[in-house]
């Protein structure tokens, strides 16, 4: 099962694993992710578990062909992590240790749903090195989460977040959304001091995007679900900000909050444009240029593993246009924003002058500031990031 490791070199270049555990117990109407409903029981999980682990296997092995690599990040996500036993994320965790070079402060994620949350198996995950949570919450309000078809209560998810404190992880983060069918500013107050009142360490706040082919989508289309208008999303989004930074949280990138010393290291790589290897059903990844999604169906992934087939859907490679183009708008996330000199270093650009009128116009605009090297958002264009971000788009084209 395990890959052999390639001799030490002297430099091992940085990686980000991603592991895509596909499976939950309901599809929730607004998800978009690559989810398939089945029982726990299932044979095909146990059998989709064992693929992963050959997969992390023989990636190890094709990644580190091109210099070795150290995993300093690996996040589980879903789906549904916590669907699997205790055993299935231990083993995967393993394999990961077995194939890579893994660091000794390795920053180990996974997320995790109240319905699925218990005792012995946060235990168990404490125990084999997982080190960090994030607990998908959405809303502190029984009617909104009966609304989202969330298999928990808000009781249950503040029992949720003690449980996690109990088995030992002092790094939890929590998921709430907002913009929610019916919801006011008034309960989106409440789900912020419910959130509070729990002490977690990390905030993630979204507002709630009608992806196309979701139920929500169709249902909203149809004009059977109401929504918040624009305004009244932005004051729950201002509302956020306020409140969590008199509470003592950074609010260091567009929809993340969290107190010091407890940034996401994994989401962070994303935000640089940094590398990062994605293994499971329909995971991405991006490694020297290339983009790719791996076979998204469970039964497909399990047999062309089995055959040695090319697990890649679909795949794309950026040239330096569009390279670059990407690196400015997931860095001008980040509330720090982008060092121009070290952005221009990589790309062997001059930024100022690469992206003078886009910069010239957002700054009469006042949605960016340029303050030394660095080129952030503003408070203004914080409020509409999609917008200014837009300036940014590469004009470049991709390879496929």
């Amino acid at each position: 099962m395990a890959a052999t490791k390639n001799p030490k070199s002297p430099t091992l270049y940085p990686l980000a694993l991603y592991l895509h555990v596909p499976f939950c117990a309901r599809h929730c109407p607004y998800c978009d992710f690559n989810v398939v409903v089945e029982r726990a029981g299932s044979a095909l999980v146990p059998e989709t578990v064992e693929a992963i682990r050959r997969d992390i296997a023989q990636s190890a092995i094709a990644v580190n062909e091109s210099g070795s690599r150290r995993v300093e990040t690996v996040f589980f996500g879903g789906g549904t992590p916590t669907l699997l036993s205790g055993g299935d994320l231990r083993a995967i965790l393993q394999t990961v240790r077995e194939s890579f070079e893994l660091a000794p402060d390795a920053e180990i994620s996974s997320e995790a749903n109240p319905g699925s949350s218990d005792a012995g198996k946060f235990a168990e995950m404490r125990a084999a090195g997982f080190n960090r949570l994030s607990v998908g919450v959405q809303a502190f309000d029984d009617d909104l989460l009966a609304r989202l078809e969330r298999l928990h209560s808000a009781a249950e998810a503040e029992a949720a977040i003690a449980t996690a404190r109990a088995a030992g992880f002092a790094n939890v983060s929590m998921d709430l959304m907002f913009g929610l069918p019916g919801q006011s500013l008034a309960a989106w107050r409440r789900s912020l001091d419910r959130a509070l009142a729990c002490g977690i360490e990390h905030l993630s706040l979204y507002a709630l995007t009608l992806e196309p082919g979701t139920r929500f989508e169709r249902l909203h289309r149809g004009g059977k679900l109401e929504l918040p208008d624009e305004e009244s999303e932005l004051a729950m989004y201002e509302e956020a900000i306020a409140r969590l930074s008199t509470a003592g949280y950074e609010h260091y990138e567009v929809s993340n909050f969290a107190r010091p010393g407890f940034r996401s290291r994994h989401n962070q790589v994303y935000w640089r444009n940094g590398e990062y290897l994605g293994v499971g059903p329909g995971a991405v990844s991006y490694l020297e240029g290339r983009r790719w999604k791996r076979e998204p169906l469970p039964r497909r992934y399990i047999a062309k593993l089995a055959a040695g087939a090319d697990l890649a859907v679909e795949s794309e490679r950026l040239d330096a246009a569009g390279a670059l183009g990407e690196t400015m708008i997931l860095g001008l996330r980040m509330r720090e924003g982008v060092s121009l000199a070290e952005v221009g270093a990589r790309f062997g650009v001059e930024i100022g002058q690469r992206y003078a009128a886009q910069i010239a116009d957002l700054s009469n605009r006042g949605l960016v500031a340029v303050e030394g090297e660095r080129l952030r958002l503003t408070d203004a264009g914080l409020r509409i990031a999609n917008t200014a971000l837009a300036e940014f788009l590469p004009e470049g084209t991709l390879d496929r």
